[in-house]
């Protein structure tokens, strides 16, 4: 093996444990506050462990989806801020070897961690997605119908009371049905129902309060005006979206669908309507943040030997104003793509663009010292 190879892959090894350990550190500041949020669930909405869990896990490929470019920037910075601090780096370049001939192990670096990347982001990102979105359904199904309590006034539905004199133990089956409904201010309605009872439907994700022989008395904003309404059978849909999310759709949101998915549907909309604008952006999104990594694996390098014998916790703090950098460039080229003053594909890519034009400029500087 020759002195070059020996070289870059010891400095390859450098890289990969400080990534591993900043991956971990990343990914566990951004779980916090939904772990605090998912206690809150257990406590305030008896959502069982195993479901708690299983959210946590789904959430993971988001929370990849950004901490991989975070954890590769500061990998890459830390450990070229060692070598520096060491003077391996004058070492090296006292015999004879450039920075340009140690590009090649940053490079290597930087494209496993776009190949994990971009598997997560094409593969693992929609379907953990969608699957959350089956969990918290499953989740707002429980919450919905366990915190319903006979002989009180329920309001585990927001901007909804229901009250029930009686539920039956077997099928949770309600008699004598009461229910104030506000949630559309203008139009509050009073039901009361001889009986009702909760139906879910798993594969649409929609959850209905089926109520019997009942009347449904409607009064304006104004209370100027009413009317009574007798049904034999009525489905009421309750406010999922209010519980915990919105996942009564049957239909995929851009986030939980595949690329295929999202090509299919990019054909059912004309070019240039807004729904096509945000599916194409959707699409290259998928491409465009993995890629990143590629560029903060790079840019840790000059910035690395900028550093010089800092302590990390600089590296750190420079790794997140780098990134809060570039996800201020990903919010602003977002907004402009969906007012139309930039075209989809420029706006997916634009952050990219102007952080690897900082990325040259910093190299060609650090190879001319």
């Amino acid at each position: 093996m020759g002195i070059k190879k020996i070289i870059n892959l010891y400095i390859f090894k450098e890289m990969v444990p400080h990534f591993t350990t900043s991956l971990l550190v990343f990914t566990f500041l951004v779980l916090a506050g939904k772990i605090l949020k998912l206690t809150e669930w257990m406590v305030n909405h008896g959502t069982q462990l195993g479901h708690v869990l299983l959210i946590t896990l789904y959430t993971l490929p988001s929370v990849f989806f950004f901490t991989f470019p975070m954890a590769a920037l500061l990998a890459s910075l830390i450990a070229f801020s060692r070598l520096n601090e060491d003077n391996e780096i004058t070492a090296l370049k006292s015999s004879g070897v450039s920075l340009y001939q140690i590009l090649p192990s940053v490079m290597g670096f930087s494209v496993m961690i776009y190949l994990l990347s971009s598997c997560i982001s094409l593969y693992l990102f929609p379907a953990s997605n969608y699957a959350m979105a089956k969990v918290l359904f499953d989740v707002a199904r429980s919450s919905a119908s366990v915190g319903i309590k006979q002989g009180i006034f329920n309001d585990t539905i927001p901007n909804m009371i229901l009250y029930a004199n009686q539920i039956s133990a077997n099928d949770q089956t309600m008699k004598g049905v009461f229910i104030f409904d506000e949630r559309d201010p203008a139009f509050p309605n009073t039901i009361v129902a001889r009986q009702g009872k909760i139906h879910s439907d798993s594969e649409q994700m929609s959850l209905n309060l089926r109520l019997e022989g009942g009347t449904m008395y409607m009064v304006n904003k104004d209370l100027d005006s009413s009317r009574a309404l007798h049904f034999t059978t009525y489905d009421l849909k309750l406010g999922l979206s209010d519980i915990m999310r919105k996942v009564s759709s049957r239909k995929k949101d851009n986030e939980e669908m595949s690329l295929p998915e999202l090509r299919e549907r990019m054909g059912q909309f004309d070019k240039g309507t807004i729904v096509y604008n945000k599916l194409l952006k959707e699409v290259h999104k998928r491409f465009s943040v993995p890629f990143a990594c590629l560029i903060f694996g790079l840019i840790g390098l000059p910035l690395g030997l900028m550093m010089g014998a800092k302590s990390r916790s600089y590296g750190a703090a420079l790794s997140i104003l780098i990134f809060v950098f570039y996800y201020i460039l990903m919010s602003a080229a977002d907004s402009f793509g969906k007012t139309g003053q930039l075209h989809p594909v420029l706006a997916a890519w634009m952050p990219n663009l102007i952080l690897g034009a900082i990325m040259v400029v910093l190299i060609w500087r650090a190879t001319r010292r």
